[in-house]
């Protein structure tokens, strides 16, 4: 059995318009090295707060779901995992450990199933396809559940685009930041969102930047999450201001992710945040980020 690596990339959902649909790779990563051991050991390294180091850790979970999966025995291991994506944050901490741990079994295992499979499996197990899908196959994704299978349209994003992101010192989890949308929109408010998120993919299939001022707008669930963010409005309004060419929560949040096609205006966006957040009295931490066009990928030593 050889000793692999797993690398996976942080993650974000929605881009505002895209509930659900619409996701972006970062280049921030995970890595997972997985090898044979005689007793089974999980170790932890990085930002790992809060993680069990035992078999209930997520990724052993998913290792072990890929294994019954296929039919077979869950091999003895030593799993070390090197974590710099926040967890609980937005930026797909969960999909992270869920593929990186599906991707272990299938490499451990010969890789039996292929990238498509393996999505189907996250997607069942995760209940939306917009991290899964750009995790996997990196870049821009825009998925659709058909009610069979995830069909997932990847593209490779501009490689001198910057995301801009403002990561609050506390934690959000899913579960709550679900449950304050509604069971039911608006026809008006589906048409809004159709358009935007149509803009959205425009902009990034053509790198035509400009449209994501309006694409990334929406009416589906920011607005429903403002009170669960301390300052959101502000801040997004503020990187707007600061000449970001769109701006939305990542994913459910509570961080915040804002676009720049040099350096030079991510750098001001970047100024932006920390100046709103300063005034606010918000703690958090700014980055500024490349987008990835890889998808998550195996290492053998």
């Amino acid at each position: 059995m050889p000793r692999i690596t797993v690398n996976v990339p942080a993650t974000t959902a929605n881009l505002g318009s895209g509930f659900d649909c619409l996701g972006l790779a970062l280049d921030w990563w995970n890595s997972i090295t997985v090898e044979p051991a005689r007793a089974f050991q999980v170790k932890l390294r990085g930002d790992s707060q809060g993680l069990p180091a035992d078999e209930s850790n997520m990724v052993v979970e998913h290792i072990r779901i890929f294994y019954d999966y296929i039919g077979a025995p869950l091999p003895t291991l030593r799993v070390t995992m090197t974590n710099r994506i926040p967890i609980g944050k937005g930026f797909g901490s969960s999909a992270a450990s869920l593929v990186g741990g599906l991707l272990a079994g299938n490499a451990l295992a010969g890789t039996p199933l292929s990238a498509q499979e393996i999505l189907e499996m996250a997607n069942e197990l995760e209940g939306h396809p917009d991290n899964v899908s750009a995790a996997i196959f990196g870049g821009f994704t825009i998925s659709a559940f058909d009610g069979h299978r995830v069909v997932c349209a990847a593209v490779e994003p501009s490689q001198n685009w910057r995301a801009v992101v403002y990561i609050p010192e506390r934690a959000l989890s899913t579960k709550t930041a679900r449950n304050v949308l509604p069971a039911q929109i608006s026809r008006a408010d589906a048409i809004f969102n159709i358009s935007r998120g149509a803009l959205t993919a425009y902009a990034f299939t053509t790198q035509r930047a400009g449209f994501l001022q309006i694409g990334m707008q929406d009416r589906l669930h920011q607005p429903y999450r403002v009170p669960l963010v301390k300052g959101m409005s502000e801040m997004l309004d503020a990187a707007c201001g600061a000449g970001a060419n769109g701006a939305a929560l990542s994913g459910a949040g509570p961080s915040l992710i804002a676009f720049a096609t040099t350096n030079a205006q991510a750098a001001r966006v970047r100024a932006a945040f920390v100046e709103t957040a300063r005034k606010l009295k918000l703690n958090g931490e700014t980055k500024i980020l490349k987008l990835s066009a890889r998808g998550a990928y195996i290492a053998q030593a």
